[in-house]
């Protein structure tokens, strides 16, 4: 079995700048990091990331991501491919990581993100 958590709670937003706003001035959320279209939020075990490049979506496309860790992406993938319908090979995301995406039986879009 693949060891599974919750890493990431991905939103789209169409204004960067006003969502890092109301995350981190009304709310009260630490920003820990950004960079490009992303913003990035602590919120104990799972991180809250904002992302402007998900607000581009729209149709069939997703606004929102569920990104669960995993200690392997491609152990994950080759664990669970044939239960998982995914949406494409496990690639490069940054200098240390790697992901794969898939939908849940509703559609939601998800996606398994750690070292290759």
């Amino acid at each position: 079995m693949v060891d599974v958590k919750l890493a990431f709670v991905m939103l789209g937003s169409s204004d960067l700048d006003r969502a890092i706003a109301f995350y981190s001035d009304a709310i009260g959320l630490r920003m820990s990091g950004r960079f490009q279209q992303f913003a990035f939020f602590e919120t104990g075990e799972t991180t809250l990331a904002l992302s402007g490049e998900l607000a581009a979506y729209a149709g069939d496309r997703p606004t929102q991501e569920c990104v669960f860790g995993v200690a392997s992406v491609a152990q994950a993938y080759a664990a669970l491919k044939d239960r998982i319908a995914f949406i494409n090979e496990p690639r490069p995301i940054n200098a240390g990581n790697w992901a794969v995406n898939f939908r849940d039986p509703d559609g939601h879009f998800c996606s398994f993100y750690g070292p290759h």
